[in-house]
C-alpha cells in the first residue's frame, strides 16, 4: 500500500512568490493535477506510523537555470495541495518536513542557480537526522492532465534483531563516522556532500531492547567513509560490545538490518538490506535517545 497525496496546479493554499522570465510565456491547460506519493519502500521492510506524515510541504520552479517561482505555506485541502502554476515548462521540485531548514524564498531571493540548488544540503535537527521527503518532475511538453511525482525519503533506517540462543539485552547502538548532512536531492555519483561533518551518532534506550524492534536509528544518505556500527548491552549477564563495518554506502529510502547472533562458537553481527515498502502492524519503536559527537 502506498500513500497518496494530489498537487492540484490550480489554485493554491499557500503563498507563491515569481519572478519574470524573458521569453514567450509558455503555455498551461487550464487544470493540471500533480499526484504527489510518497515512494514506498520497495522491498519487505515496512513503514511505521509516522513514517509517511508530512508536516510541512515547500515547492519552487526552475526554469532556464532560474528559480521562477516559489510555493510556501502549503497546508492540505482534503488529499490535496493545490499550486497555481503559469508554466509549462522547466522543473518543479517538492519538499516535504523542511520547515525551518530550508528557505526557498531566501534562496530565490539570492538567485540561487539550479545547479546550485542541486547540491543544497539539510543537517542536523536535535542531533538527530530530519525525516525529510523530496522530488521533482518536468513540467516540459508533459501531456496528460495528470503528473506523477515520487517523493523518496532522504534518510536510512536500522532495525534491529536478536537471535541469540541465550538472552541478550541492547542498551545502546552507535554509527561510527557518520555524516551530519545529506544532499536535499539524490546527486548522481555523490552520495554525501564534500563538507559533510563526520561524527558518531549514538541511540540510547530507555529499556534494553531484548527481541526484534524496528527503526532503532536513522541515518542520512552517505558515503561511506570509515562506516561502522556499534551494538553494546549483555548476552546471558555478560556484558559485550559487538562492532562491525558496514559495506558500500548507505541508500535513502532504505532499511538496514542489524542482526545479534550468539550460538555455540562466537558472537557476530550481521549487517542486511531491505528497501522499504509501506504495510500494517510493526513492532513498537523503542524509546530512545539521539546523541551526537
Amino acid at each position: 500500500m502506498k500513500f497518496f497525496c494530489s498537487l492540484a496546479l490550480a489554485g493554491f493554499i499557500g503563498t507563491s512568490c515569481s519572478k519574470t522570465v524573458t521569453g514567450p510565456p509558455a503555455t498551461l491547460p487550464e487544470t493540471v493535477m500533480v499526484k504527489a506519493g510518497l515512494s514506498g519502500y520497495e522491498g519487505q521492510g515496512q513503514a511505521l506510523p509516522g513514517e509517511t506524515e508530512i508536516k510541512d510541504m515547500q515547492a519552487c520552479i526552475f526554469d532556464g537555470g532560474e528559480m521562477v517561482q516559489v510555493f510556501e505555506g502549503l497546508t492540505p485541502s482534503g488529499n490535496t495541495f493545490d499550486l497555481q502554476v503559469n508554466r509549462r515548462s522547466g522543473t518543479l521540485y517538492l519538499i516535504a518536513n523542511t520547515a525551518g531548514l530550508i528557505d526557498l524564498k531566501a534562496l530565490q531571493e539570492e538567485d540561487v542557480t539550479e545547479d546550485e540548488w542541486l547540491k543544497k544540503s539539510i543537517g542536523l535537527k536535535d542531533n538527530a537526522p530530519v525525516h525529510f521527503f523530496s522530488g521533482s518532475i518536468s513540467l516540459d511538453d508533459t501531456p496528460g492532465p495528470e503528473l506523477p511525482v515520487s517523493l523518496r525519503r532522504g534518510i536510512a533506517r536500522f532495525d534491529l534483531q536478536i537471535r541469540t540462543a541465550g538472552n541478550a539485552a541492547i542498551d545502546k547502538m552507535t554509527l561510527k563516522n557518520a555524516a551530519g548532512s545529506a544532499y536535499i536531492l539524490p546527486v548522481k555519483g555523490n552520495s554525501s556532500p564534500d563538507d559533510a561533518a563526520r561524527g558518531d551518532v549514538s541511540v540510547t534506550f530507555d529499556t534494553p531492547v531484548t527481541s526484534d524492534a524496528k527503526a532503532v536509528m536513522y541515518a542520512y544518505e552517505q558515503e561511506n567513509i570509515g562506516l561502522e556500527i556499534a551494538i553494546e548491552g549483555t548476552i546471558d549477564g555478560k556484558p559485550v560490545t559487538l562492532s562491525k563495518a558496514i559495506d558500500g554506502n548507505l541508500d535513502r529510502n532504505k532499511i538496514y538490518t542489524v542482526t545479534v547472533r550468539k550460538d555455540n562458537i562466537d558472537i557476530s553481527l550481521e549487517i542486511t538490506l531491505d528497501e522499504w515498502e509501506t504495510g500494517g502492524d510493526t513492532e513498537l519503536v523503542p524509546a530512545s535517545r539521539y546523541s551526537w559527537k
